[in-house]
């Protein structure tokens, strides 16, 4: 029972993890201008939040949900202008300058988990989305036996990571076939693509959320 729980929430979190939103462009941009360790660590700082907010979605934790519920509009303002801000800062890096810096001080694992995980943190509405999946895969936590959420949160970051590295490792392979002119491409790319896609998704919350229009 508990290798099915650790399967089941493995093959949640990779699946869940595959959407290439925001926050995964910036995976993809930190890969492609540093290497595959920045790329994995802050992916792992994503699947560690994700992680987090699976535990709140098993649970289903009221107060939590209410406030989302509640404050939902809010939350969605201040993510869409944080994720603007690294998009425009993407936007705006310079290969030359991100290969200064990593050569200057290196590439701290712990700043990209952390800068991965503040950005995360800034849009806690997957909770939302994640207990629509685990309704309707049976997914039901119980505070008296915590063996079975253990398992399956842990079989959810596994998944999560999985992804992420994949991502990373992937990139990391055709990173050195670009020059700095395409780097230079690449984040006015990757910086314009994060913050249309943050516009694109507030405009269609916002129509869907009003029937008059």
């Amino acid at each position: 029972m508990f290798i099915s729980l650790l399967l089941k929430g493995l093959l949640i979190g990779f699946l869940v993890s595959m959407p290439i939103g925001p926050i995964g462009v910036m995976v993809i941009q930190r890969t492609a201008n540093r290497n595959f360790k920045s790329g994995f660590f802050s992916g792992l700082g994503v699947a560690f939040t994700d992680s987090n907010w699976a535990i709140l979605a098993g649970f289903s934790v009221s107060y939590i949900i209410t406030f989302l519920q509640t404050y939902q509009l809010y939350i969605q303002i201040i993510g869409a202008v944080l994720l603007i801000a690294l998009g425009l800062n993407i936007f705006l890096s310079h290969p030359v300058t991100e290969w200064k810096k990593m050569r200057r001080k290196g590439t701290s694992p712990m700043e990209m988990f952390l800068t991965s995980v503040g950005i995360s943190l800034s849009n806690p509405l997957p909770i939302l989305t994640y207990i629509a999946i685990f309704a309707s895969a049976h997914v039901v936590f119980d505070i008296t036996n915590l063996w079975e959420p253990a398992f399956f949160v842990s079989g959810f970051f596994i998944g999560a990571t999985l992804w992420w590295t994949t991502l990373a490792f992937t990139i990391n392979q055709f990173r050195h076939k670009f020059n700095l002119r395409i780097l230079w491409w690449f984040n006015k790319v990757s910086g314009s693509l994060i913050m249309l896609l943050v516009v694109a998704t507030s405009i269609f919350v916002m129509v869907k959320g009003n029937p008059l229009l």
